[in-house]
């Protein structure tokens, strides 16, 4: 039977195990599968995260090239959606010679926006799986809806509000606001960064009774880190800086791995831009866009589990309290968009990996 191997080129410091359920679970049904590393990995110098790796079966690799050595053909290779890179090469190479390539959807809504070189991929949501046929027909052989690795982990997620807040010397009476800015590349090509100050003026001039906190991309986090396989780097914009060095001084930056504790924890989102739009009504959590017509998005826009309002009406909604959730709509909105948010979408890409190395 073909050999299943899962190749991480990108180490995703928000949720650092987010494959592991689907390596377990593909395991676990008897599947002889690798997870594959290049040697340097900045997963390997972490103590910790290294530890949890080395559970795994563990292959380290020196080149691209060498995914063709430890695998034949047939055998099935499973990435991240990506389109270049590091991870994009790796599946034209693997694709070109006669390994079967599925690359997951990580969210957001690029599988829309850009082709992939893998034969098979996952959706999190029909609608997004039909978005994508009509923008790129004829490009895969199956799309399958599946849900994200990452919505899981929302799913899972666990946070006693007032020990969190605690831990961030936020008092746990104040109302807590997370701002949710976009990758710090987009941020600062699309002209956010007035925008983004302007948010944090009002909240300080105006709010308060709120406390605000950002949680910030991926990438923003992985500024700073060495230059090295897993990592991205975004911070040529901010001369090699978080952006919120710049963006948000002196206020609370939630830690990379406890962006989804942060939401489940908050009263509010106040968003602009950011796809995480998408991810909030798995939290049932009130959703402010700010400015959204002023901007390209992509994400699909509910009145039902979010809203819609001008800058100069922030400081008004939030005070008054207008806003609100409905949480039945939330549901039908991550069923609509999301598949859903059971937690099980590792256990549906097993069984899509399973069916395509038949």
């Amino acid at each position: 039977m073909a050999k299943i191997f899962i190749f991480s080129d990108f180490y995703l410091c928000t949720f650092p195990f987010v494959e592991f359920p689907l390596y377990y679970e593909i395991k676990n049904r008897g599947i002889d599968i690798k997870y594959i590393l290049q040697k340097n990995d900045i997963r390997m110098s972490d103590k910790n995260i290294a530890k949890e790796y080395n559970k795994l079966d563990l292959i380290l690799i020196d080149k691209i090239g060498d995914l063709l050595k430890i695998s034949s053909d047939g055998d099935l290779f499973i990435l991240r959606f990506c389109y270049k890179g590091t991870g994009g090469k790796a599946a034209e190479l693997l694709r070109n010679n006669k390994r079967k390539v599925l690359q997951y959807d990580v969210g957001g809504i690029d599988i829309r926006v850009r082709a992939c070189p893998a034969q098979y991929l996952t959706a999190k949501s029909e609608n997004l799986k039909q978005a994508t046929i009509k923008k790129f027909p004829g490009q895969y052989k199956e799309i399958f809806v599946t849900g994200t690795l990452q919505y899981d982990v929302a799913y899972a997620t666990e946070v006693n509000r007032t020990e969190f807040l605690e831990s961030y010397g936020i008092d746990p009476e104040k109302k807590l606001a997370i701002l949710t800015p976009a990758n710090p590349g987009e941020a600062w090509m699309v002209g956010l960064k007035d925008t983004y100050k302007d948010i944090v003026k009002i909240m300080r001039k105006k709010c308060p009774s709120y406390h605000l906190a950002v949680k910030c991309h991926p990438l923003d986090y992985m500024i700073g880190m060495p230059n090295i396989p897993g990592v991205i780097q975004k911070g040529q914009h901010y001369g090699n800086k978080h952006s919120w060095e710049e963006l948000f001084p002196d206020i609370t930056v939630i830690k990379a791995e406890e962006g989804y504790k942060a939401l489940k924890a908050c009263d509010v989102v106040i968003n602009v831009r950011s796809s995480l739009a998408m991810e909030i009504p798995m939290f049932r959590k009130p959703l402010i866009n700010v400015d959204r017509k002023k901007y390209v998005t992509n994400w699909p826009f509910d009145p039902k589990v979010m809203m819609d309002i001008d800058m100069g009406d922030l400081a008004y909604t939030l005070n008054s309290n207008v806003y609100g959730i409905d949480k039945k709509a939330c549901e039908e909105y991550c069923k609509r968009e999301n598949y859903s948010d059971d937690g099980k979408a590792y256990i549906r890409i097993a069984n899509v990996a399973m069916e395509v190395i038949k």
